[in-house]
């Protein structure tokens, strides 16, 4: 027994090494052949809801539906085909409305595509006024998407596959995943064995002794006639249910010990027998059932219970990756699809045998957590303003990276930047790759001091910033409002600011940057602002100073603010002594708190410097560097 045990132990010792053997060199995108957006621009503001198919002739369809938001009566079903060969997706196409020959217009909802064995292309939507009353339709193509015929209204009672693909069984019968809304959320399926003509009704599956709410499943295939359905939920994991004839009735839904963040899922079995999953590896807080939607991930299993970690699609502040839907082509490439941000629809064409996988322990994504937060300086604070020589002093403080600055205001037209200058910016950015010191985000410090609110050039200063992140590469850019912009001390600006913050976040966007600003309001303020704004590309730079300086707990105020408002934190208060000695600071409590949040992200510090000693730029910054590294990065 003893020599077991030391065998056991030795083999997990070995798994261990193994997998941090190949964690070292993991990027979390092996095997992505093809990243492509369907389209830059769309005629609607909102998207979302994505499904893809492969026709008869090997293009590609792909359906979505867009509007002004969700539940807008306005939002229709469009179609993008992507030919064999082609290296461009058409532009998308009106196939299907709300339109009602009597009473108001309605929403449609949810599109799914369905290629026929050398027949019919079928798009099933939903059209209804919410989740919980709408009904099943159907439009069909001859002609490989090219074409639709008029819709047809599913049976009474009938919705059809929910959000993802049917599957053809064995027999012949189309298998339509489906689910109902309304009184608890519950799964069932419904059937076809003539592709839409008549229907059946399956069972609605028992929710088990956990009332587990479940929708929107997607069916696995594993061997002889077993079924496995694995999808959302409002429990914080995915569930899954079996069926062991053919999809006729299923085991009670249970929980697998893997994450769900109540948003869509789907799921494929590929050609070799293992199984691929699309979904954000999100847990939500425990008293919560909704969770941010982001990353969006790839997980492979041989058995539908237990998964390995392959794939990191996307995993950004700035907004909601979701929705996708996952296929196998003819050719054993795997065609996904989702919604990025609302705003575009995002295709990724995967070789699943370049695939490097790990397994997911316990729920736990796998891979080191050092890199979640990074601690960067002020290039300013350092008193190296747009120097070259600021990386070299941020490496020898032991920064990650640096808040580089647009340079200052004073009265010219825009900010006195060496960085539009591309021989000088090239500079900067080959300085950074020889001193591994990364730039956190481009600072428009001058606006401290200037009003954003009232410079009449502020167009030019923000597109000259953004310019300088597009050409960097960096994805956040930092905005005081300062003292003429105080929205406590000058009320009046608020309208001016949040159109011109409105306008700012929409530059931002051209460029899939953020940009980050600093008031002096307090968490919720920030927040209601941030919704009067309404752009995904204007979050919160939070810093500590004002937290502190207005005896606000920082804990609190990161929570009620949300992880998705905070694009990145000044990790510093205002000067009097480090860090470690600011018992106004319970650093180890903020961190436990952006953990629960899963925030990550930029920790930058600008001040707090020690009185007696605050033109000593190593001492102090190497001080509060060293601290916040050893809570954050332990």
């Amino acid at each position: 027994m003893k020599v077991l045990k030391a065998t056991a132990w030795l083999l997990g010792i070995l798994t261990l090494a193994s997998c941090h053997s190949a964690l070292q060199n993991k990027t979390w995108k092996e095997g992505v052949v093809t990243e492509e957006f369907l389209f830059e621009e769309a005629p609607y503001p909102s998207c979302h809801a994505a499904t893809i198919v492969e026709a008869t002739n090997g293009d590609l369809i792909a359906s979505w539906f867009g509007g002004t938001h969700e539940r807008n009566p306005d939002v229709c079903i469009y179609v993008s085909i992507k030919s064999k060969g082609s290296d461009k997706w058409s532009e998308g196409v009106q196939v299907a409305d709300g339109v009602m020959k009597e009473g108001p217009r309605l929403p449609t909802w949810n599109p799914v595509l369905y290629q026929i064995p050398k027949g019919d292309l079928l798009l099933f939507y939903k059209i209804g006024p919410s989740p919980s009353t709408w009904w099943g339709m159907l439009i069909r193509s001859s002609d490989n998407g090219k074409t639709w015929s008029n819709p047809e209204k599913l049976p009474e009672g009938f919705l059809g596959p929910i959000k993802n693909k049917p599957v053809l069984l064995a027999n012949g019968t189309l298998l339509c995943p489906s689910s109902i809304e309304g009184d608890g959320w519950h799964l069932r399926m419904e059937s076809t064995p003539d592709f839409g003509k008549t229907w059946q009704m399956g069972d609605t599956v028992s929710r088990g002794k956990d009332t587990i709410n479940a929708i929107q499943p997607s069916i696995l295939f594993h061997k002889g006639k077993k079924l496995q359905a694995i999808g959302r939920t409002r429990n914080r994991h995915l569930f899954s249910t079996f069926s062991k004839d053919n999809g006729i009735t299923w085991s009670d839904i249970s929980l697998l010990n893997m994450p769900n963040n109540s948003s869509g899922t789907d799921a494929v079995t590929m050609k070799n027998g293992q199984h691929a999953l699309i979904y954000n590896h999100v847990w939500p807080n425990k008293d919560q059932i909704k969770g941010i939607r982001s990353p969006l991930n790839i997980a492979i299993s041989k058995d539908g219970i237990n998964w390995d970690a392959a794939l990191v699609l996307e995993d950004s502040r700035i907004g909601q990756y979701s929705y996708p839907s996952i296929i196998q082509g003819a050719d054993g490439m795997l065609h996904c699809i989702y919604t990025w941000r609302r705003q575009r629809i995002k295709y990724v064409k995967i070789d699943p045998s370049k695939l490097v996988s790990l397994p997911i322990v316990n729920g736990v994504w796998p891979g080191p957590t050092k890199d979640r937060y990074k601690v960067a300086v002020c290039d300013w604070m350092i008193l190296k303003r747009q120097k070259l020589s600021a990386f070299e002093l941020a490496k020898e403080i032991k920064s990650d990276g640096i808040e580089l600055d647009m340079g200052g205001l004073g009265n010219r037209e825009t900010f006195d930047s060496k960085l539009g200058d591309p021989a000088e910016r090239q500079k900067f950015i080959d300085k950074s790759k020889e001193t591994g010191v990364e730039i956190s985000s481009i600072a428009m410090s001058g606006f401290y001091a200037q009003s954003f609110a009232e410079r009449e050039t502020v167009e030019k200063m923000v597109n000259d910033c953004i310019e300088t992140m597009k050409n960097m590469n960096v994805e956040i850019a930092f905005l005081p409002l300062g003292t003429q912009s105080d929205l406590l001390k000058n009320p009046e600006l608020r309208p001016k600011v949040i159109e011109r913050l409105r306008w700012a976040g929409e530059q931002v966007n051209k460029i899939g940057g953020v940009i980050a600003v600093e008031t002096s309001l307090d968490a919720a303020g920030d927040k209601k602002l941030l919704e009067e704004i309404g752009n995904h590309n204007i979050k919160i730079s939070f810093n500590f100073a004002n937290a502190v300086d207005n005896g606000r707990d920082i804990s609190k105020e990161l929570k009620t603010l949300g992880r998705d408002n905070i694009a990145q934190i000044h990790a510093s208060t205002t000067d009097g002594v480090w860090l470690q000695n600011n018992k106004a600071v319970n650093l180890p409590e903020i961190k436990k708190t952006l953990d629960d949040m899963q925030w990550s992200g930029w920790l930058i510090i600008e001040r707090s410097r020690d009185v007696n000693q605050v033109r000593d730029v190593k001492a102090n910054f190497g001080a509060n560097a060293a601290y916040l590294k050893s809570i954050f990065n332990n």
